[in-house]
């Protein structure tokens, strides 16, 4: 049976990198990824301390993977990596999420009005905030299920929300706006 190839982009230093990982179809402990383009076999293996064993291109290394980022915030990919001594300080998103990180809607015109645009095709399951409502910034407005995957937008700046486009249920293309802040 053949996996899905999955997609993640890791940011370090304000670098992006880019891997694709694909399990091997005869064996679950095998990978074959690619980073930035250049292809490598990975064999890994969860040992009972939490470490990580991984044999890449016939080099083994042990790593710790400990992720920083708190659970519930499923756009924050923060995690520390351990090897060799060494900890390596890492965001690691899927693609989707990724993209939902970079254009979690946010568009500024002249006067300051913000508008909370859908960062893709999804359907509106709440609505946090109603027209007038004051907010702060980073606060929730809106929640969108897009790939059976819950993203709350939240607005960059505080201020009050002057409207609110769509309702529950909605179904919204990407790009759709769906609330204002002024």
């Amino acid at each position: 049976m053949q996996h899905p190839k999955m997609k993640f982009v890791a940011t370090k230093e304000n670098r992006q990198h880019h891997i694709e990982c694909q399990r091997d179809e005869h064996d679950p402990d095998v990978f074959h990824m690619s980073l930035d383009g250049r292809a490598y076999r990975v064999d890994a293996r969860r040992m009972p301390s939490q470490i990580v064993s991984l044999l890449i291109d016939h080099k083994s290394w042990d790593v710790d993977l400990e992720r920083i980022a708190k659970k519930s915030d499923t756009l924050d990919g923060r995690i520390h990596v351990r090897v060799r001594g060494r900890v390596l300080r890492f965001e690691l998103l899927d693609e989707r999420r990724m993209k939902m990180k970079e254009a979690q809607g946010f568009r500024f015109d002249v006067g300051g009005v913000v508008s909370i645009d859908s960062p893709m095709p999804g359907k509106i399951i709440k609505i946090l905030k109603k027209e007038g409502d004051e907010v702060k910034e980073g606060e929730g407005v809106i929640v969108v299920e897009a790939m059976k995957m819950e993203n709350e937008l939240r607005t960059p700046k505080a201020g009050k929300v002057r409207d609110i486009k769509v309702k529950e249920g909605d179904a919204v293309e990407a790009g759709a706006k769906l609330a204002t802040i002024e």
